[in-house]
């Protein structure tokens, strides 16, 4: 074997091991980091107070924020048709959304009732005065227009003697997204939640408002 024929041997051996370890280095290149969104904070806007409350420390009991089923999911997920939902890729909620939604309502609902308490669980120790509870049962982001169309259902039950009196209203909301991004998306589900949290405080106010008498004495505990 001449050594024109080793030395061609050689290099093509080379490079083979070159090639292969060239293909190796881009199947083992890292993934892109998954992109963690959170709901921006509904309360850090300026509100207007609501709802008096009836009477020092009156408590409002406030059951968790009922969100469409097909949304609860770490994954962002947005609708293509009627029928179709999508994700962002590489992108999830870093809280199941279920809970920041609920939590960011309430934070919203606290400051349009200043002086109220919020009771979240295990109310009955301070005798509410009213019950409420929002079911959203519709809230479809479109990607492709950059719109939120949602809808919601809003209860408020007046507790204690006079338990009869309620309120029930439903809601229709449709928003604009200002980008196509998910960041944009969670903006949206935030200004939803503002809305909410305004029209859930007038719904209190509405039922509350004859719930203890203007000259009576709030009940010490």
């Amino acid at each position: 074997m001449t050594t024109t024929l080793l030395h061609r041997r050689a290099a093509a051996i080379a490079l083979a091991a070159a090639t292969a370890a060239l293909v190796a280095g881009c199947a083992s290149a890292p993934d892109r980091p998954p992109t963690l969104l959170t709901l921006p904070n509904v309360a850090a806007g300026a509100t207007t107070p609501l709802a008096t409350p009836p009477g020092e420390g009156t408590t409002l009991a406030l059951a968790r924020l009922d969100i469409p089923e097909y949304l609860v999911s770490r994954r962002v997920r947005y609708r293509t048709d009627d029928s179709t939902l999508a994700e962002w890729p590489d992108t999830f909620w870093a809280e199941r959304i279920e809970v920041g939604m609920s939590r960011e309502f309430a934070s919203a609902l606290r400051a349009r009732l200043p002086g109220w308490r919020l009771c979240e669980s295990q109310c009955t120790e301070w005798s509410p005065v009213a019950g409420l509870r929002v079911v959203i049962d519709r809230m479809d982001y479109s990607r492709a227009q950059r719109r939120l169309l949602a809808s919601a259902r809003i209860a408020v039950v007046r507790r204690g003697a006079d338990a009869r009196h309620a309120n029930s209203q439903r809601f229709d909301y449709e928003l604009k997204a200002g980008a196509d991004t998910p960041q944009a998306q969670a903006q949206a589900y935030a200004d939803l939640l503002d809305r909410l949290a305004t029209d859930a405080a007038a719904a209190v106010a509405g039922v509350t408002a004859l719930a203890v008498p203007a000259t009576a004495t709030p009940a010490g505990r």
